[in-house]
């Protein structure tokens, strides 16, 4: 999961934000129709920071509106939220449905997946895609998605398992920006979002931002090969 999210950032327009290409590359990966990202850890401070559509934006400004729907209540519960169906999302938030009219995307096919980021268990926002009903099976099953949101608010906030010891921060830093620019070389992206790269492996192997930056340095690690051993 982790190694398509790279390969699809990697093909990519570097013209747009970090953000924005992330939330393109989410919708790409678990083959969604829709998908936005928000961050914010309670309702009153949450901030819609990218949305890969129309749909998705209108979708996510709606639900500040009317005070309802699955990222509110990820960030009320800390759970994954998931709708089933159009009919479902209805009957669960109806002021929501209604303010988005019936004519909003074919809805009544949609399955939606609101999902907490929460790389190192602390919540930062949540990731929402919406996936078009299909009587084959989804391609990826909800703990996917969940480890692909963590990643991204990894990828999104920093490295969550990084110690502050001062005598250190500096040599690591060295091997953080050397790293940074060997993942540039390897995938051909830029500085951000091979650094974005970094932290999200960090954050799936539950090491620091540090360790990670060594084994790519050390050559036990190359993006263009795989995810090393132990990758997901």
């Amino acid at each position: 999961m982790l190694l398509r999210l790279v390969h699809s950032l990697a093909r990519l327009d570097a013209v747009e934000p970090l953000p924005h290409r992330l939330c393109r590359a989410v919708v790409d990966v678990s083959s969604a129709r829709h998908g936005a990202i928000s961050l914010g850890i309670t309702a009153a401070e949450r901030t819609l920071l990218c949305a890969s559509s129309e749909y998705a934006a209108r979708f996510e400004d709606t639900q500040e509106l009317v005070r309802e729907g699955p990222g509110l209540e990820v960030l009320s519960s800390g759970r994954a939220v998931v709708s089933a169906d159009g009919a479902e999302t209805l009957r669960r938030w109806p002021g929501l449905v209604g303010a988005l009219g019936t004519g909003s995307v074919g809805m009544e096919s949609v399955v939606v997946h609101a999902l907490p980021m929460r790389p190192a268990s602390s919540l930062v926002g949540v990731m929402t895609v919406h996936h078009l009903e299909s009587p084959s099976a989804p391609p990826f099953d909800l703990s996917d998605l969940q480890f692909l949101a963590d990643a991204v608010g990894a990828a999104l906030v920093g490295d969550q398992t990084a110690h502050h010891d001062p005598s250190r921060m500096w040599s690591e830093r060295d091997r953080i920006s050397q790293a940074t620019g060997m993942v540039v070389v390897q995938l051909a992206l830029g500085p951000d979002d091979a650094l974005a790269v970094l932290r999200a492996h960090a954050f799936a192997q539950a090491v620091s931002l540090a360790e990670i930056s060594r084994r790519v340095i050390a050559r036990e690690l190359d993006f263009r090969t795989g995810l090393g051993e132990g990758g997901a």
